[in-house]
């Protein structure tokens, strides 16, 4: 009985050490393959963060300016039928203005996305950046996070407000997840048909992925939980108000200032350069991770 155990653990021993000495050898490959592109990947990450940002602080900023020119009676009963049903059309109109303008910011924000996305992916899977891929890579771009804004927004409107954050982060999880997955790929046989795989490969696959992204995400909170972080954070802080109130943005505006603040916040925790640094490593590690993972046979698999 004794012998039997011994032989279940040694069995045990050599298939866990097989599976760290495959992340080993896949964690020195994505070393290998780092070069000087991964700054420009930075780079761009800074101006997808600022570029999205000030188009967000635009709109809020449009929004909030129109809803002062708004003029509402201080007394709607004395209204005749025909100013009420005018002022019913006027605030029709305006919440129309603000459904579509606001989705019409998404759509900008998802093509610049794609655009810049596509060219930092492309450099971390040393393909080749041609029209035809950025077209490609766009066009999946708008489907794949047009799904994810829209999900995004069921949790806000549909899920009891108590849980919306957890739900969020798992949300977010997720869409780190299978982004990681599906960019790899789309940038290796550049088909829409990578979506489906990547769905396959982050659900059939996903015991391969917990422990790789379960050391990345406790780095990601310790790096971000560093007190010289804060230093850096501030002198972001500084610039990004300066760009922006050079681009038009009024800060002073107070009911603007209150709903800029988390925006800025996420702004600049995302642009810090370690984050930056860690995210951008991230992509070389999980983009070779996938690429090992999909070259491995089935019983190659099975054996961890």
């Amino acid at each position: 009985m004794r012998i039997h155990k011994n032989k279940k653990l040694q069995v045990s021993q050599k298939y866990k050490l097989s599976f760290l000495e495959w992340n080993n050898q896949v964690l020195v490959s994505a070393f290998r393959k780092i070069d000087l592109n991964i700054i420009m990947s930075m780079l761009l990450d800074i101006l997808l963060f600022y570029l999205s940002g000030f188009f967000l602080v635009l709109w809020l900023q449009r929004i909030l300016n129109k809803m002062s020119s708004f003029n509402l009676p201080a007394d709607v009963a004395s209204l005749g039928y025909e100013q009420t049903q005018q002022l019913a059309n006027e605030a029709k109109s305006f919440y129309y203005l603000i459904i579509f303008s606001f989705i019409a910011v998404l759509i900008a924000i998802i093509f610049l996305a794609s655009i810049i996305k596509g060219i930092i992916w492309a450099k971390t899977t040393k393909t080749r950046i041609t029209f035809q891929f950025i077209s490609k890579f766009l066009g999946i771009n708008l489907m794949w996070m047009g799904f994810w804004f829209f999900l995004f927004f069921l949790i806000i409107f549909i899920v009891d407000p108590a849980f919306v954050p957890i739900f969020m982060a798992i949300a977010l999880i997720l869409f780190i997840y299978t982004s990681n997955i599906l960019y790899t790929i789309f940038t290796k046989n550049q088909k829409f048909s990578s979506i489906v795989q990547a769905i396959k490969i982050s659900i059939m696959k996903i015991h391969l992925f917990i422990l790789p992204y379960a050391i990345f995400f406790a780095i990601l909170i310790i790096v971000a939980n560093l007190d010289f972080l804060a230093r850096l954070d501030f002198l972001s802080y500084s610039l990004i108000i300066k760009l922006f109130s050079l681009a038009g943005v009024e800060y002073q505006n107070i009911t603007l200032s209150t709903i800029l603040n988390p925006i800025l916040a996420i702004i600049i925790r995302l642009t810090n350069p370690a984050i930056l640094l860690l995210a951008a490593f991230g992509r070389y590690y999980f983009s070779t991770l996938v690429l090992s993972i999909n070259k491995m046979k089935y019983k190659e698999i099975q054996k961890f």
